[in-house]
């Protein structure tokens, strides 16, 4: 097809499907799902692996204990939005549009979350014959979450493909495809994820997952050239859907701080009202503190990467920092109320305190541990709903496992878990300890 060909098909699909028509725009509107919004997550099998569906839910949990939001992963594995499939696919791959009505809109979602674009190139170079049904394919996809759902759609640009990993499970191959992938199908995605930028607009976001982790992986091959997120060349690992969670988490413009709190030791001043009892107790201090809950990061992160996207800054941010105190050094105390007494976390320096401290970095700090079983309960629940749901499609029986929003039992102690913690803490000197 003619570039002037491709440019006229490409305008006649944008009239056929007017981007937002009758919705409110985005900017100056909160882009964060509000309390009682059901969110329904759609894409391939990196949807449906699920870890980054999973980051997404655990930090609306924590950060917004009081609000009731429902994600919903309805990701499947091997899917398109363009329909298409390379002839030695073991099966035709499955189609968005073929079970929209199934598994969007008839769960009445608010926000329909779509990541595709890595299989739709069906693993071959770049060609206008197999753009245009991808162009096709997220159009109707935008058309029929604003008006079939009644949603508000957020599209994700599809992740890289990683060519240092290309994985050739069939070497005599006559045509490409996922078993001989091309070598450069990078820039596919990349073309690919270009054009789903040009979409965005005041009705519509696109969360640029392509080019956050592409460019992760470029600084962190600086000095590590064999480092990837994506073992296979397509599936990332922990960290890369940690980064397609953390973009999208920045597009939403979600609050970075958990809580900051400072404490004058000279004035017994606060800067929280959710410090209390705050007292001089041998040369240091006691005190109690309603505290929320962290993020937490999965431990299977690279803790590299996590430092490098500058994490705790950008998006938990959970500090505590103490002035007035007498130079030397200090061993901070905590416990929650009711299950003992203060247990050493760390010792620091007066200096270091009056900085303030990242209490994020300390694994054992009571609530940073409550965050941790929060995200492995809500990743095991999850994984239990998916795989319920998946075969009660095959079987055409009800799930076993009642699915997200019908699951209230398995959610309200999660919930519960999730609201602010009762703390209490000492910060007391520490002799002859040595910088």
């Amino acid at each position: 097809m003619s570039a002037p060909a491709a440019l006229v098909g490409l305008l006649s699909l944008l009239a056929a499907f007017p981007l937002g028509s009758g919705l409110p725009e985005l900017e100056g509107s909160s882009l964060i799902p509000a309390d009682g919004n059901r969110v329904v997550v759609i894409g391939d099998s990196i949807t449906q692996a699920g870890d980054y569906v999973v980051f997404l839910e655990t930090f609306l949990l924590t950060r917004f204990p009081d609000r009731t939001i429902t994600v919903i992963n309805h990701g499947l594995s091997s899917e398109t939005a363009a329909g298409t499939s390379e002839p030695d696919h073991p099966f035709p791959r499955p189609w968005i549009h073929d079970r929209f009505d199934r598994d969007v809109t008839a769960w009445n979602p608010d926000i329909v979350v779509a990541c595709y674009g890595m299989n739709d190139g069906i693993y071959h170079p770049f060609a206008p014959e197999r753009f245009e049904p991808y162009q096709r394919g997220i159009l109707r996809l935008i058309d029929r979450s604003q008006t079939d759902a009644t949603a508000r759609i957020d599209l994700l640009t599809p992740p890289p493909y990683d060519p240092y990993q290309r994985q050739v499970s069939d070497p005599d191959a006559r045509e490409f495809g996922y078993r001989f992938p091309v070598v450069n199908y990078d820039s596919v995605l990349a073309h690919y994820a270009a054009w789903l930028r040009s979409l965005a607009g005041d009705h519509l976001l696109v969360a640029d997952v392509n080019t956050s982790l592409a460019k992760h992986v470029e600084k962190r091959r600086a000095d590590r050239v064999s480092f990837t997120i994506m073992p296979d060349g397509v599936h990332p690992n922990p960290t890369g859907h940690w980064l397609i969670a953390q973009t999208l988490l920045k597009a939403w413009n979600v609050p970075s701080i958990v809580a900051e709190v400072q404490i004058d030791a000279k004035t017994l001043q606060t800067s929280s009202d959710q410090v209390a009892h705050l007292t001089r107790r041998d040369g240091g201090l006691s005190f109690t503190w309603r505290s929320p809950l962290p993020m937490p990061i999965d431990p299977r992160c690279d803790p590299e990467s996590i430092r490098l996207e500058q994490v705790v800054d950008r998006l938990n941010r959970y500090r505590l920092t103490v002035t007035g105190l007498e130079e030397g050094h200090y061993r901070l105390l905590a416990s929650e109320s009711g299950s003992g007494k203060p247990q050493p976390m760390l010792v620091v320096s007066s200096s270091e305190l009056a900085e303030g401290i990242d209490l994020t970095s300390i694994a054992d700090f009571p609530t940073v541990v409550a965050a941790q079983g929060i995200l492995q309960a809500v990743a095991s629940h999850r994984s239990a709903q998916a795989q319920a749901w998946r075969e009660s499609i095959k079987s055409g029986e009800p799930s076993s496992i009642p699915p997200p929003g019908e699951d209230d039992d398995m959610m309200r102690p999660i919930r519960e878990q999730c609201q602010p913690r009762n703390l209490r803490l000492r910060i007391e000197p520490v002799a002859n300890q040595t910088p």
